[in-house]
């Protein structure tokens, strides 16, 4: 396999961590543990992707572009980059929304429990 290939098949196994990662997180910490360190885990893995995402959107990493493919449904094209096809607003839309998701969280399980 030529280093192309390879190279692609890393950006798109990058787009399935970030696009699926807080879903597999969420069915680790079904383990018995309190509330307050679950939603502190939470919180934090929220925020990590939140962050992951504005960051990688703005330095243009590829495996942010094929994430949101996936997202829309389309076939993951690392070889073809077209980043004016992304709309700014889903971008930092899911951005803002993960980052006060996990802060949110984070101050729930420190203040309520």
């Amino acid at each position: 396999m030529s280093n192309h290939g390879k190279t692609a098949k890393r950006i798109k196994a990058l787009a399935y961590l970030h696009r699926y990662l807080p879903l597999s997180v969420v069915v680790l910490i079904m383990i018995p543990m309190s509330p307050s360190v679950l939603f502190c885990l939470l919180g934090a893995m929220f925020f990590v992707l939140g962050v992951w995402t504005f960051v990688g959107y703005k330095l243009r990493w590829k495996h942010i572009f094929c994430s949101f493919q996936d997202t829309y449904r389309n076939s993951m094209t690392p070889e073809s980059i077209r980043w004016g096809w992304l709309e700014k607003r889903d971008v930092y839309g899911v951005s803002i929304i993960e980052g006060v998701m996990g802060i949110a969280s984070i101050v729930f399980g420190i203040a309520f429990f």
